[in-house]
């Protein structure tokens, strides 16, 4: 009696153990799926641009942007696309164009309430664009890995001269002194040392390498500012000018981690990257660290002036607003 009780003991439990087993077979179970970004907050700040002393954005990672019209008292944010976002502008209140990587131009009429798809006429598939320069609703350029993307329609057509049949090239910094001037840090990687510097003065209609100015001079430079058509400095591992276009530089700062650079004049300037914050009132004859003393400066990756007095620097960190009235730095 007893063995054929514990027989039966035995054998409900193995049945209960299949049916539980079956029935977790016909349930759909999957993998639990990632939430989306938090929508008040920014990943991995990448590119700050204020239009004036209230209204401003901040681009980051995973498609997040936040938004503020106080001055950055207060945020509001939201997740724009799935990848990178890398730059913003806007040229008034309403009209903005955000890029980043995975082919994405997006703009907006209505001061970032909506995003809207860039045309892609004329655009690389794929393309992972980096920084951006507008000049009005319709002209504006775009720096994607492949080359410099100009729009005259306000984003519903591309075109891309830069070395547009030169295989084994690649860009990876813009700047635009004027609407017709600008420069382009990239090259060709099978030639031994190349230019890595090129400039336009037809608004990217032909580009034309500046031949003293290669990878061996320039090495570690990552960024480039140009002011007017001959003013400019060039940042990464180091801090250089040049006066002439570009033809010859003058090392500033021989160690340096410069991500951006904001000239207010061709003095009055600042350089971010990595924990610091270097400003400078002669043109760069002299570099002096304003970071303030707290820890939560970590990685630096942009910065934006207004004048100054007002100016923001964001990166992967707390975003903050400078104000050397004050005896500190505020972060938002």
């Amino acid at each position: 009696m007893q063995l054929r009780k514990s027989v039966l003991l035995a054998l409900c439990i193995i049945l209960f153990i299949y049916f539980e087993i079956h029935s977790c077979s016909q349930d759909h179970i999957t993998a639990p799926v990632e939430k989306p970004p938090v929508k008040s907050m920014i990943c991995s700040a990448t590119d700050v641009y204020f239009h004036d002393q209230d209204f401003g954005c901040i681009a980051g990672a995973l498609g997040t942007m936040i938004e503020t019209a106080d001055g950055g008292k207060t945020w509001k944010g939201e997740v724009i696309d799935k990848g990178n976002l890398t730059g913003i502008q806007f040229i008034d209140r309403s009209t903005g164009w955000i890029v980043g990587k995975g082919g994405t131009i997006r703009t907006t009429i209505d001061g970032g309430a909506t995003w809207t798809a860039a045309g892609q006429t004329g655009l690389s598939t794929g393309e992972d664009y980096y920084r951006l320069a507008f000049f009005n609703r319709n002209l504006g350029y775009v720096l994607g890995y492949h080359g410099v993307y100009k729009t005259e329609d306000g984003g519903a057509s591309w075109v891309n001269n830069w070395l547009p049949t030169v295989p084994y090239r690649g860009a990876w910094g813009m700047s635009f002194a004027d609407d017709s001037t600008g420069y382009v840090l990239g090259s060709r990687y099978t030639d031994p040392d190349p230019a890595i510097l090129y400039r336009t003065t037809d608004g990217g209609a032909t580009w034309t390498p500046v031949q003293s100015a290669t990878s061996s001079t320039l090495r570690t430079v990552l960024v480039i500012s140009f002011i007017d058509r001959m003013t400019g400095w060039a940042g990464g591992g180091v801090i250089m000018k040049t006066t002439d276009g570009g033809e010859s530089w003058a090392t500033q700062v021989a160690a340096a981690t410069v991500r951006e650079f904001c000239f207010l004049s061709g003095t009055y300037g600042f350089a971010v990257g990595g924990k610091t914050i270097l400003r400078t009132k002669d043109g760069g004859a002299t570099w002096v660290n304003v970071t303030p003393n707290d820890s939560r400066v970590k990685d630096l990756r942009s910065v934006c002036f207004l004048d100054g007095l007002n100016g923001w620097v964001a990166g992967r960190g707390p975003t903050s607003r400078w104000e050397p009235s004050s005896t500190s730095t505020r972060f938002f």
